[in-house]
């Protein structure tokens, strides 16, 4: 390895430059051209050479006389960019000392100098040959790029634009890393810690993947595995924003494309959760790369494919998603994304792929780790549960609807969330999310039976929780709270709420009850004009709310939860399915 302080005439001093094609699309943004252009403005007033970043190339053998880009993708595309307006503002007889850095030797088509990423190739072309083509609306991307120092090269008397494109093109404003042939460049890209956007582990994975298929076979075959396996899974137009959304896990977000490698890592048996951190999830895969050959990494790569299919096809759960109770797989996503459960999904790819003949106890598995991760209040420490079921029901080889029954049953803290007086204790004093999770399943089940109810079309999450006794209860409420203590004991269970469309503003959610309920005549929102749910209908013929309607009401939506997710199921002698058996 040799690095040396070069310019960007240097930099380019090949006949062509090569972005890999499976290198990630441009995501430099305006914080990031501002910060590079102002950088070189600076430098060019102050006559003073100003470090832009670091190049990692790697000349080729052979004929075609050519530089691999294996780091700084994004300053030469941003550089070259800014290069190109300068050169369409400089004068004819002006541009032939710059024409080389832009564009190859010998080529009558301005055949672009370096030649770019998959992704950004068409993009990138017309911006060195037919800048008429450019949306100059777009604020994003390399047309964002182009636009955005279109518009910057203004701050420039004209008499200077030959000055300042001279000095940045000839400064050494860069530290140039060149690789020898034998050199890992994966190895190398890895230990920079570069300017600029961080790469997702989703990036790096992609980066060992397509350059061992490279050196394992050819980069024709390594551009066919990637448009079939890679491309046509993660980054085509209609799946791209999918894979990139964000997620929260815990302090972080993470885009989706990490959560499923993840998750495959896992049912591979790359990752372990007893001994492995997030941190270290490239570095695992890249490990497993290194040690395959041609046939194993297609193999991994169809894999891959496969469960990644999976993860696309799960019910994807937003604000707009209209529920019914008999839609169990999306009753089960919508509940493990509302209570930010995302260590199951491993297990549920896993399931899924293992059970697609047997749609019937796949539906019984997600039945069971449903009832599980909801009345599991207590402990959370799900990731190396999960992982343990995946590795150990492999070697088992036995059926998995028991062998998970038995794991569930075999765990004493799990196993004592699910019994009757636990999950009393839990409803009788209960957060609001949970209840409102609880309470629009409940809604949803009343509405599954009753056959004949005109409005059962399904709804969606978009209800808000009242307390029908309020936490705020001494001034209306005082004969029936007495104390502190008293009031808590009634206002949590989960008797004393409901769900509305409307939240009911507060002075009127503390007043007595037959107000909230009928409103005092000025209130635009009430109890009884919201009360589109039967959870809320049953509630317009109470003249009073106290100790014992609560009582009641939380014994009844007891009954309800244990129809719905039937705890007893848990039992060891007991094999009975529940409702939703």
């Amino acid at each position: 390895m040799e690095a040396r302080e070069n310019s960007f005439s240097f930099v380019v001093n090949e006949n062509e430059m090569r972005i890999p094609f499976f290198q990630r699309a441009y995501v430099w943004r305006e914080e990031h051209w501002e910060q590079f252009f102002n950088d070189l403005k600076e430098s060019f007033a102050n006559k003073k050479e100003h470090f832009l970043g670091s190049v990692i190339i790697k000349r080729q053998q052979g004929q075609d006389n050519f530089s691999m880009v294996i780091d700084g993708q994004q300053r030469l595309t941003t550089f070259s960019i800014l290069l190109k307006i300068l050169y369409d503002e400089l004068e004819v007889d002006e541009r032939d000392d710059f024409r080389s850095l832009l564009f190859k030797k010998y080529t009558k088509n301005n055949e672009p100098k370096i030649s770019h990423s998959k992704f950004d190739k068409e993009k990138y072309i017309k911006i060195l040959q037919d800048i008429n083509s450019i949306d100059l609306k777009d604020k994003d991307g390399i047309f964002g790029c182009y636009n955005y120092f279109k518009t910057r090269i203004k701050d420039f008397d004209k008499n200077d634009i030959f000055d300042f494109t001279k000095h940045i093109a000839d400064s050494k404003l860069w530290v140039v890393v060149y690789l020898n042939a034998n050199e890992d460049e994966q190895k190398i890209f890895d230990s920079i810690n570069s300017t600029g956007e961080k790469l997702t582990a989703t990036d790096i994975i992609k980066n060992a993947l397509f350059d061992k298929a490279i050196k394992e076979t050819s980069e024709e075959q390594a551009t066919n595995w990637y448009e079939k396996y890679w491309e046509a899974t993660f980054e085509g137009k209609e799946n791209l924003g999918f894979w990139n959304t964000e997620i929260p896990t815990g302090r972080v977000k993470r885009v989706r494309s990490e959560i499923f490698l993840h998750a495959f890592a896992i049912i591979k048996g790359l990752f372990d959760p007893e001994k492995h951190s997030l941190e270290k999830l490239s570095s695992l895969y890249k490990d497993h790369i290194r040690t395959i050959d041609e046939k194993e990494l297609e193999n991994l790569l169809l894999y891959i494919q496969k469960l990644a299919n999976i993860y696309y096809s799960f019910p994807n759960i937003n604000k707009n998603t209209v529920f019914t109770f008999d839609e169990y797989e999306e009753r089960f996503f919508h509940i493990i994304e509302t209570l930010n459960m995302n260590s199951v999904l491993p297990l549920v790819i896993y399931l899924k792929d293992t059970l697609q003949k047997s749609e019937q106890t796949y539906r019984q598995c997600l039945y069971m780790l449903e009832v599980l991760i909801l009345c599991n209040f207590k402990t959370k420490d799900y990731n190396k549960f999960f992982a343990r079921i995946i590795k150990e029901s492999k070697k088992e080889n036995e059926d998995l609807q028991k062998f998970l029954k038995n794991e569930i049953e075999e765990s004493s803290a799990y196993l004592s969330c699910l019994q009757i007086d636990s999950v009393k204790e839990w409803l009788c004093n209960i957060t609001n999310s949970n209840a409102k999770l609880i309470l629009f399943w409940i809604e949803l089940y009343r509405q599954h039976k009753e056959k004949d109810y005109k409005d059962k079309i399904g709804l969606e999450y978009a209800y808000t929780l009242e307390h029908l006794m309020p936490q705020k209860w001494q001034e209306h409420w005082g004969d029936i709270g007495k104390n502190n203590e008293k009031a808590e004991s009634l206002i949590y269970q989960i008797g004393n709420m409901t769900l509305l469309r409307s939240k009911l503003n507060t002075a009127l959610s503390n007043l007595d009850w037959q107000t909230k309920l009928h409103g005092d005549g000025k209130a635009r929102n009430y109890i009884g004009k919201n009360a589109d749910l039967l959870i809320t209908r049953e509630l317009l013929n109470k003249k009073e709310w106290d100790e014992n309607e609560i009582k009641k009401r939380t014994e009844q939506f007891i009954k309800d939860f244990i129809e719905i997710w039937d705890i007893t199921i848990f039992n060891h002698n007991n094999t009975k399915g529940g409702r939703n058996g």
